[in-house]
Parts: structure tokens; C-alpha cells; sequence
């Protein structure tokens, strides 16, 4: 771990970050409903699928706190600006260790980058059009 290589997959996560929450601004702005419920969803929901489901299920609950959903809308935020820097570290970790449990969580991470990038060229090629 003390190897700067090991480190690379971390800090290229760190710097994807800004992009996806910036994306997901302007994918809501495009939207035509800024600010409005569902602005931008889908676009949340590629980038960042658990801290969203999480939002999404405890935001509906029998407790209506507003102190409740706010703390669950932050911890939420936080896990989307955790993600993509865990990512990185899984797949190093999973590359030093070589468990299969490792592999299988890499595995999941690998297919998640590709569903991302798959929905980038969507929503570049709908914005070209």
C-alpha cells in the first residue's frame, strides 16, 4: 500500500467525482425542471445508485422528520462523493490480495464503470442531437 501505484485507480476516482456531480447538475438543468422532483434522476441513478436508493427509500417512510431526511440527504451526498474514490480502492485492494470475494466486489465495480460509460454516450449523442 505504500506503493504510489497502488494508489492511482484512488486517486483517479477522487478526480472523477467533480465530473459525475457536475454532470448531473447539467442533466437537470436540461431538463427543463430545475430544482423540481425527478430533475435529474436518471442521471443520479447511473452515477450513483446506492446513496440514491437509500434516499429514495427512506425519504417516503412513516416518520415525515424533516431533521430525518435531511440527515439521510446528507449522508447521502457524502456516499456519492465517497464512491468513485472506494471504487478505486477495491480495485487495487482486490488486485493486492487476490481473494475471491475481493474479485467478485471488483467485478461489480468493473461493471458499473461500464454502465456509466455506456450512459455517457447516451447522453452525450442525445445532447449532440
Amino acid at each position: 500500500m505504500r506503493n504510489i501505484r497502488f494508489w492511482i485507480p484512488a486517486i483517479i476516482g477522487a478526480l472523477l467525482t467533480p465530473v459525475c456531480l457536475y454532470l448531473i447538475v447539467m442533466s437537470a438543468r436540461g431538463s427543463g425542471a430545475s430544482g423540481h422532483a425527478g430533475a435529474g434522476m436518471i442521471a443520479m441513478l447511473l452515477f450513483y445508485p446506492l446513496p440514491v436508493f437509500s434516499m429514495m427509500l427512506f425519504a417516503g417512510g412513516p416518520s415525515s422528520d424533516a431533521f430525518l431526511s435531511h440527515v439521510i440527504s446528507r449522508l447521502a451526498f457524502g456516499g456519492m462523493v465517497l464512491q468513485f474514490p472506494l471504487y478505486g480502492f477495491i480495485i487495487s485492494y482486490a488486485n493486492l490480495k487476490r481473494h475471491l470475494w475481493l474479485r467478485l466486489c471488483a467485478g461489480l465495480v468493473c461493471l458499473h464503470i461500464i454502465a456509466i460509460i455506456g450512459g455517457l454516450l447516451v447522453f452525450f449523442l442525445q445532447a449532440l442531437l
